[in-house]
């Protein structure tokens, strides 16, 4: 089974006194969900969607989600505040799009 991959980034422009400027990137692979039945991971949040993009929009405009899936089939898109590599597991599933934020300023600090 082949999956696919796919960096998006997204600046996020939030107002105040003074304007912040956040960068995300968002990981997306095809085919894979996201799925945790370790104690110590969160409860999802599910929301229905019209579509892939307004999930990925719900999970970028959410300060506290980390991961998010998004079922084809039903256009059910939980949103998690856990990381796949910290709880939980990637499992093989068709029609699931899994979708994981990156800080822009994680990836800055490590090069």
């Amino acid at each position: 089974m082949k999956h696919t991959i796919v960096l998006l980034l997204l600046t996020i422009i939030t107002q105040s006194a003074s304007q912040n400027i956040r960068t995300l990137f968002l990981s997306k692979i095809n085919d894979v969900q996201y799925q945790c039945g370790d104690p110590g991971c969160s409860s999802a949040t599910i929301i229905s969607v019209a579509n892939l993009r307004d999930c990925e929009i719900a999970c970028l405009s959410n300060d506290n989600c980390l991961t998010a899936t998004y079922d084809q089939s039903n256009s059910d898109c939980e949103l998690f505040v856990d990381i796949p590599s910290q709880y939980g597991n990637l499992v093989p599933q068709a029609g699931v799009v899994t979708l994981m934020v990156i800080d822009g300023r994680q990836l800055s600090a490590r090069k």
